[in-house]
Parts: structure tokens; C-alpha cells; sequence
């Protein structure tokens, strides 16, 4: 491996003084995301592994000579982008989810309220205007899967030192570290405490609409029914399930994700297809195939009620795409009882998710199985056993 020349140590240390002077400039402008910006390391390379920008929550690491290949405005905006990665917490958020899709749902999120906040997104970054507002989990359900967004992602995502070709040039200074959890705790209080201080020093209302609606919501912390779905996917069947080495399927798109070594991952879900269930139901489908979609081997049992089964189809792991393609038939009373015989007939799933406004007949007694009821904001819960989960938002 080739170490940087002369030429290159003399970039890196042109273009690690204009972004440090980039932070200075932010202090004036923006001093909420320049007092972040203020806790990560600024390390300017010459590295072929990292060919943009990347943030491990300790350092922001940049590639001299893309830095420099972009304007004053642009350059800002990536290094409050890296610290608004670390400021939002997106690798802990990603549970399970197809890497691609997931990064992409960042970079949109991140780009909408930036674009607020410094009234400047570059050209060729990923943003659309209907996402502004929203959080990375309603994004991805709303990206349709295998496609490529307009646009480019202008930093590496999860940045790693990983061995590369003969005849690259690896930066002994690019050193990304592993993101934890206790990372992901600290950016948290970060956010609270520099919200805090800009008050003090500014008055209420300083802060960009965008950010301070950010931190209203993680002084009065509420989850999104996306993370609460896959979390609870995630830590019911991780009990029972062994890892092996990593997926085969995944490997071509460079992603390593570890593949399940025994039975088939199956679960059920419930449609009750009375109309109070018809405004959540194609971002909810969306949602669940894209949990699904990190797994090699699913089977999913999808079962629309109303006062008896009106439909039933199952789906494996390459037709999860056709779960929100499906006509919805119902109509009549509301009765979930024939979907508890009909799966007690067969082999009884892993899971069954329910989505229901909760004003149905149900069994007197709980399943061998988890269930969890997936109900819209207007929803009841319709017995005691089983989790509940809010749909909507």
C-alpha cells in the first residue's frame, strides 16, 4: 500500500486549515451546529478508502482533495451534515434495516433540515422537499426499494480502515473507531445541554425551527412506531435464533449482514380491513418488508379479516416488494377469531402483527405466541394480553 506523497501532505494540511476556519465561520452563523461541530476531530486524508467524508462520532474524517473540489457553501454543509449523522443517532436507528435504503432515508433527513437551518443544500446531494419534517424511519417506508435515488450521497456512512488493493493509498490519520451505543448516549446529551446553552446566550426561539422542533421531542422523548415495530421484531426473535458468517445474498452490494442458521423466520399479520385501517396500511406494509428485507429466509402469512378471513397470500423473501401492491377486500363486521383458528390449523408463526382499529371479536385467551396490536391513533386496545404499538405520525 502506498503512503501519501509530498504533495498530498501539502493538500491535507491547506484543506484541514480551511475547515477548521469552515467551523470558525459557522460560530457566527450557526453556533448551535458549530458548538457540535466543536466536539468531533476534524482530519483531513488522502485515502482511497474514503473517497467523500465520514463521521465514526469522535472524528470527521474527509478526503482532501474532495474538500477541495467543492465550494465554501458546500463544504460547511458536509461537516454539519457528518455532525447531524452523529446528532440524530442514525446507526443505532437502523435495526436491521437494507443498509442502502436506510442511508439514503439519512442523508434525506439530515439534507431537509439542514437546507432549513443554513438555507443552502449542494446540488448533487440527496433532498426532496416532501421530506422535510419527517424522521429517517417515515422516509424509508416512502423509498421504493432496489431504486436508485436522484442525487449522491456525499459522505460514507459507518466509515471503516478496512484492507484494500495493492496500489491503493491508505492515510496512516484515517482511523475511524467502532460507533457504540454510549456514543449515541453522549450525542444525545450533547443536543439537550448546547440547546441549553444557546438559550442562555441567545433567548428562546435562536434556534432554527427545524432544530428546536428536534429538541422539543428529545426533552419529551416519543419513539417512532417504525423503530418500536423493528426493535420488537428484532428482540422477539433474536431469543431463539442463531447467527452464522455473513450473507452471501448481500456480499455483491458490499454489505455484510449475518444470515440465520436454522428454521425459516415466520410471521403472520392480521388486516383488518374496516376502513379506519386504510390511511396506515401502505406506509405499515412498507415498514415491515423493509425490517424483513435484512433476513435471508422469510415467511410471511399475511391474512385480511373483517367478520371472517377475506383474503390470504403468503409471501418469501423476494416478494416482499408486492406486500403494498395488494387490493384490500372487506367490508362488514369485525371479528379476529378465524385468524387464530386458521393459524392454530397450521404451524403456529413466530410472531403475529395485528393491524387493527381494535373494535373486533378477539379469543379469550392469549396464543403460544407473541401478538402485537398495531393500532392507529383513533384505535383501542382490544384485550389486555398482547403489546401495543401506535400507528401513525
Amino acid at each position: 500500500m502506498a503512503s501519501p506523497s509530498a504533495a498530498d501532505q501539502r493538500l491535507k494540511r491547506q484543506i484541514q486549515q480551511r475547515c477548521e476556519d469552515d467551523r470558525a465561520w459557522l460560530l457566527t452563523s450557526q453556533p448551535f451546529t458549530a458548538k457540535l461541530l466543536m466536539q468531533l476531530r476534524l482530519v483531513a486524508v488522502v485515502d482511497d478508502r474514503l473517497p467523500t467524508a465520514g463521521t465514526d462520532g469522535e472524528s470527521i474524517f474527509f478526503n482532501a482533495g474532495f474538500m477541495a473540489s467543492r465550494s465554501d457553501a458546500d463544504r460547511r454543509f458536509i461537516l454539519a451534515h457528518e455532525v447531524w449523522h452523529c446528532a440524530l443517532g442514525h446507526h443505532r436507528r437502523e435495526l436491521g434495516r437494507e443498509l442502502t435504503r436506510w442511508n439514503h432515508a439519512c442523508d434525506y433527513e439530515v439534507n431537509a433540515l439542514l437546507k432549513q437551518a443554513l438555507g443552502h443544500c449542494p446540488q448533487d446531494a440527496l433532498y426532496r422537499k416532501a421530506f422535510v419534517g419527517q424522521s429517517a424511519e417515515q422516509i424509508y417506508a416512502r423509498l421504493p426499494a432496489g431504486t436508485a435515488p436522484p442525487g449522491q450521497t456525499l459522505d460514507v456512512h459507518q466509515p471503516a480502515a478496512v484492507p484494500g488493493t495493492p496500489g491503493q493509498v491508505h492515510d496512516p490519520d484515517f482511523t475511524p473507531q467502532q460507533a457504540s451505543e454510549h456514543s449515541a448516549r453522549q450525542w444525545r446529551q450533547r443536543l439537550v445541554a448546547t440547546a441549553q446553552q444557546i438559550e442562555r446566550e441567545y433567548g428562546r426561539g435562536s434556534l432554527p425551527g427545524s432544530v428546536q422542533r428536534l429538541i422539543d421531542r428529545l426533552r419529551r422523548p416519543t419513539v417512532p412506531w417504525q423503530q418500536v415495530l423493528a426493535q420488537f421484531i428484532h428482540t422477539t426473535l433474536s431469543g431463539s435464533r442463531q447467527w452464522t458468517p455473513p450473507s452471501r445474498r448481500h456480499v455483491h452490494q458490499g454489505l455484510y449482514l449475518p444470515s440465520q442458521r436454522s428454521q425459516m423466520l415466520s410471521l403472520a399479520v392480521a388486516i383488518d380491513t374496516s376502513g379506519s385501517c386504510q390511511d396506515v396500511l401502505p406506509d405499515f406494509l412498507s415498514e415491515l418488508a423493509g425490517i424483513l428485507g435484512a433476513c435471508d429466509r422469510v415467511q410471511l402469512d399475511v391474512l385480511a379479516f373483517d367478520a371472517r378471513i377475506t383474503q390470504r397470500q403468503t409471501f418469501n423473501e423476494g416478494e416482499l416488494y408486492r406486500l403494498t401492491q395488494i387490493e384490500w377486500r372487506g367490508g362488514g363486521g369485525s371479528d379476529i377469531r378465524p385468524v387464530f383458528t386458521a393459524l392454530e390449523q397450521d404451524a403456529p408463526p413466530d410472531v403475529l402483527l395485528a393491524l387493527t382499529d381494535g373494535h373486533i371479536a378477539v379469543p379469550n385467551t392469549p396464543p403460544g405466541y407473541p401478538v402485537l396490536w398495531c393500532l392507529p391513533e383513533s384505535g383501542c386496545r382490544p384485550v389486555e394480553w398482547g403489546t401495543q404499538l401506535r400507528i401513525g405520525g
